[in-house]
């Protein structure tokens, strides 16, 4: 990772605005594709990405008493809450007895709860698939926000661990997640350790996110702890990652390409790379003809 200077220039600091004690939410999204995992285990050991992660996560619910933390799972066809458990018996049955009696109790559960969860969904896998369900698992982080923030003053933010490429047809709800993320104020942090996605380029860009590529796998914790752990109060402070150059473009649905030109229905506002008869998606009829006299002139 580049080097760079933590802290701005002539920063200036506002007291009154940044002595607001409010205890911050985290909302991670890990990719659960055990076939991305594989790939990535060639460059790095699984169990040390797991683990870089937890130390993230229990230096978040350090920094302030009342911090909270939320984990979900995007696997290839499912999204599963690793932590808080949504089942007490599960949540009773995860946690290892064994380990030291000095370990903070939540520190303790969150290792536990999400490491014996990403086991039992990479190990009940018996398919191979590329895909990974962040439309979805976008939706719940947002629903669980929402539900939490009518209870409690906090300050909410998504970290999204990827690993696996953009899904053509999870374009549209994960652009709608997007937009219900940047008007609720909710920045959706990418941290990229393997694989490429525009989608969430996109995403972190319009929610004042940050997108932050690993080009070293071996050394993720320092990543996280020098430029995804400060929350959106601090950051303004703060020499973050940006985006010099951000890739607009969208995906067709048909053959999964990127496109600089495309087709779009305009019902569904499915993209297509080239003229079609009919939408795939919402089955709505096109008028070809008078399209390739447009085409043509």
């Amino acid at each position: 990772m580049d080097e760079f200077q933590t802290l701005k220039q002539n920063a200036s600091w506002d007291i009154s605005e940044d002595a607001n004690d409010t205890p911050s939410l985290l909302v991670v999204i890990l990719d659960a594709n055990p076939a991305s995992w594989y790939s990535l285990s060639k460059k790095v050991p699984v169990s040390k990405v797991l683990a870089d992660i937890t130390v993230f996560l229990n230096a978040h619910l350090a920094f302030h008493h009342d911090n909270r933390v939320a984990v979900l799972a995007s696997h290839s066809d499912k999204v599963e809450y690793l932590y808080p458990s949504i089942a007490p018996e599960q949540k009773v049955a995860e946690v290892d007895p064994t380990k030291e009696a000095n370990t903070y109790r939540k520190f303790r559960e969150v290792d536990d709860l999400v490491l014996s969860g990403m086991k039992r969904l990479m190990s009940s896998t018996d398919k191979v698939s590329r895909k990974t369900m962040i439309s979805g698992a976008l939706s719940r982080a947002l629903a669980y926000i929402n539900q939490v923030q009518n209870k409690n003053t906090l300050r909410s933010r998504i970290l999204i661990f990827s690993l696996t490429g953009d899904v053509a047809l999870q374009y549209i709800p994960t652009m709608n997640c997007i937009f219900c993320a940047q008007k609720k104020n909710i920045p959706i942090n990418v941290c990229n350790i393997e694989g490429g996605t525009l989608f969430l380029e996109q995403a972190a860009d319009a929610t004042g996110g940050i997108y932050l590529k690993v080009d070293n796998p071996k050394g993720l914790l320092q990543y996280l702890m020098m430029s995804l752990f400060p929350d959106q109060n601090l950051r303004k402070h703060l020499n973050t990652p940006n985006q010099a150059n951000v890739d607009f473009r969208a995906t067709c649905f048909c053959h999964k390409k990127v496109l600089d030109i495309g087709f779009v229905c305009s019902v569904c506002l499915s993209i297509f790379c080239e003229p079609r008869v009919h939408c795939s998606t919402c089955h709505t009829k096109f008028t070809v003809e008078p399209m390739s006299k447009k085409l043509h002139t």
